[in-house]
C-alpha cells in the first residue's frame, strides 16, 4: 500500500514521529525480541509503531520502509547482521494477533459489520462524503478497540457504500 494514502497507507514518518512511534516500552520491546530471527523481530517493532500510529496492520516490502528500518536497526539491534528475509504470512498474521492483545483491540470479524454498517447510516446523515464517511468509521472503530478491516477499493467504493445507502432507502 502505498504511503500517500491517508487511511490505509503505510505512515510517513518524520524525524519525531520515528522516535515517538518506534521508540518501545518494555512490553512492546519484549513482544518483538519473542520473535523468530532478527528480521521478524524487526518486523515486529515496524508493526508495533505503525500500529501505535494508526491501529492498523499493514504488509510491506523492507524497500517501502528502509528508513524506519534503519532507525529500529540503530536503535534496537545495534551491531547485528540484519538481512531482509520476506516475512512468511504465518509470522505477518501471528504478529498481528499478539499485538492487537497487547493494546487491547479486537481484529476484525464479519460480526462487527452489521453494527458497523448501524453506524455508517447515522454517518450519511450528516454528510455523504466518502472521505468523511470513512474518518468517522475509522473514528468508530478506533473507540470501539477493533482493528479495521483492510477494505479493498471495491469494496470500500461499491460494495460498502451500496450496503450503507441501501439501508437508507
Amino acid at each position: 500500500m502505498p504511503r500517500n494514502s491517508p487511511c490505509y497507507g503505510l505512515p510517513d514518518f518524520d524525524d519525531g514521529q520515528q522516535l515517538e512511534y518506534l521508540s518501545l516500552s518494555e512490553a512492546e520491546l519484549s513482544l518483538a525480541c519473542s520473535r523468530p530471527g532478527l528480521h521478524a523481530q524487526v518486523y515486529c517493532v515496524l508493526q508495533i509503531g505503525y500500529f501505535k500510529a494508526k491501529h492498523a496492520f499493514f504488509h510491506f516490502a523492507w524497500s517501502d520502509v528502509e528508513d524506519d528500518c534503519a532507525f529500529v536497526l540503530t536503535r534496537y539491534f545495534i551491531g547485528q547482521g540484519f538481512a531482509p528475509h520476506p516475512i512468511t504470512k504465518l509470522e505477518h498474521f501471528a504478529q498481528r494477533v499478539l499485538i492487537a492483545e497487547l493494546f487491547g483491540y479486537r481484529l476484525w470479524s464479519a460480526d462487527f459489520l452489521p453494527p458497523l454498517l448501524q453506524q455508517a447510516a447515522q454517518i450519511v446523515r450528516r454528510d455523504v462524503t466518502p472521505g468523511f464517511i470513512v474518518a468517522e468509521l475509522i473514528a468508530y472503530l478506533n473507540a470501539h478497540k477493533i482493528v479495521r478491516p483492510g477494505f479493498t477499493t471495491y469494496q470500500l467504493k461499491v460494495g460498502f457504500r451500496q450496503q450503507v445507502c441501501g439501508n437508507l432507502l
